[in-house]
């Protein structure tokens, strides 16, 4: 089994658990980052709009990598998304990197409504080619992510560098 059709089937089984269970699916996080215990966590655990970003590690094969994004709900109310994450990717000094972030090619579903319950997530992809052909090669250690476009931003740090190569493009999924 390719390595996409690998990320499909383990997203389809977290969400399909967290579905028959009423449980939140367990995606992977950051080492460093972890949800708040409670709903009641303290602002720094539980950033405005009450919502924590994280990203995992990441996958990788012959210049294709993928990454997630986990959002968690750390507030004490439901947290309505719909569409894509807004994403900034930033090099080592936090400025903004020229990359260009459109929807994937890979992850198709269309953007619909998801109603985040406190305790509960979400998730969407984040892929990239690593190709190097002409100029400087651009690496982001760092994302400024809206979880929905106007909503307030967050620093998600990296647990490895985004090596975008000379692309100067991301793709992401909807939220999933």
């Amino acid at each position: 089994m390719n390595m996409r059709a690998s990320r499909v089937l383990t997203l389809i089984a977290a969400l399909a658990t967290a579905a028959c269970t009423g449980a939140p699916a367990s995606e992977p996080t950051s080492p460093t980052a972890s949800a708040p215990a409670s709903a009641s966590a303290a602002s720094a655990d539980c950033p405005a709009p009450g919502v924590l970003i994280t990203a995992d590690r990441g996958d990788a094969a012959a210049g294709y990598r993928e990454m997630t994004l986990t959002l968690r709900r750390c507030g004490d109310t439901s947290y309505l998304l719909q569409g894509r994450p807004d994403i900034v990717v930033l090099d080592e000094r936090l400025q903004p990197l020229k990359v260009t972030v459109g929807p994937s090619v890979h992850y198709t579903a269309d953007p619909r409504r998801i109603n985040v319950r406190p305790g509960e997530g979400a998730m969407a992809v984040l892929s990239w080619h690593n190709t190097v052909t002409e100029g400087t090669a651009v690496t982001g250690v760092a994302l400024s992510v809206a979880p929905v476009q106007g909503a307030p931003r967050q620093i998600v740090n990296l647990p490895v560098p985004m090596d975008l190569g000379t692309t100067g493009r991301l793709d992401t999924s909807a939220w999933l």
